[in-house]
């Protein structure tokens, strides 16, 4: 069977507007590796034309649409077939399981890394989706994601690093490498929902190093901890009312900053004097009491 032009096709859907009967045009011969089928069917109040990928295994017909017409114009469908398809019923794969065979771009990875954060409920994904999207935009959105290279990365920190930022220098770091990391472990995950595959083969980020970290030697003793607290009740010099009070129930709490920061008045039980957190970092949820001093 011939190939299919373009003319057939509209001279097909006039017919099946006529007739009301619907018809499948067939692209090509086909031979080993299925075929690409526009089917054309007629409905109450138009008529539809869409692109099917078809195979014939086990004895059965299997088709997937690949998208309708004219959306998907015939050069498009063919190399969409080409691309998705045709490999896989070569070697005699179901075309059920076929997708996207492009690799994702840095877009693509950046956007699904953020979203199994959001998926998970993990309060970071915000700021991640915030540095990742600056970040994308320096490396190109649209480049294929297994194409970075590591100095790349490496020029993307470093100014950050020379303007003293060494801390967000750090956290870019971690972005980057934090999202590859997943990328490279959702590849074969069955349970990832991203519609791209990345085909990454290692992580970019994985061997650019870290500002040491400065770890603390002391810590207050009981005297210097009640100079602290009860300066922070009345400050000698001016001090963002919220920042004292955050700092306070830090040190009678011992809970994380984070989860002090982004307490909200809901979680307070002023009765009990608890804070409530149906949220934590661990994924349990917890509640401690508060002392007077602080309630």
């Amino acid at each position: 069977m011939p190939s299919l032009t373009d003319g057939e096709i509209r001279r097909a859907l006039k017919q099946v507007e006529e007739t009301r009967k619907q018809l499948n045009l067939v692209d090509g011969e086909g031979h080993g590796t299925g075929r690409l089928v526009l089917v054309i069917k007629p409905m109450p109040t138009r008529v539809t034309a869409d692109w099917m990928a078809q195979q014939w295994r086990d004895q059965k017909r299997l088709k997937k649409k690949l998208g309708s017409y004219p959306s998907i114009s015939l050069s498009q469908a063919r190399e969409i077939f080409k691309r998705d398809f045709a490999d896989m019923i070569q070697r005699g794969r179901s075309i059920k399981i076929a997708g996207d065979a492009r690799p994702g771009t840095v877009a693509d990875l950046f956007e699904a890394y953020v979203g199994s954060l959001k998926a998970d409920g993990k309060p970071s994904w915000k700021e991640a989706e915030k540095g990742l999207n600056k970040i994308a935009d320096t490396l190109g959105r649209n480049r294929p994601a297994r194409d970075i290279e590591p100095d790349e990365i490496r020029d993307i920190i470093r100014p950050i690093y020379q303007r003293g930022k060494r801390s967000m220098a750090d956290h870019v770091r971690s972005y980057i490498r934090s999202a590859y990391s997943w990328g490279l472990k959702s590849e074969h995950d069955y349970r990832s929902t991203s519609v791209r595959r990345f085909r990454l083969v290692y992580n970019p980020a994985a061997g650019i190093p870290t500002e040491p970290k400065n770890v603390g030697t002391r810590w207050l003793d009981e005297e210097e901890f009640i100079r602290l607290y009860r300066w922070l009740e009345s400050p000698d010099a001016p001090v963002h009312p919220p920042y004292t009070r955050a700092v306070r129930i830090l040190m009678l709490t011992g809970q994380r900053v984070e989860e002090i920061a982004r307490l909200h008045v809901d979680q307070w039980d002023a009765h009990e004097r608890i804070i409530d957190w149906s949220k934590t970092k661990n994924g349990k949820p917890h509640a401690i009491p508060v002392p007077k001093i602080a309630a």
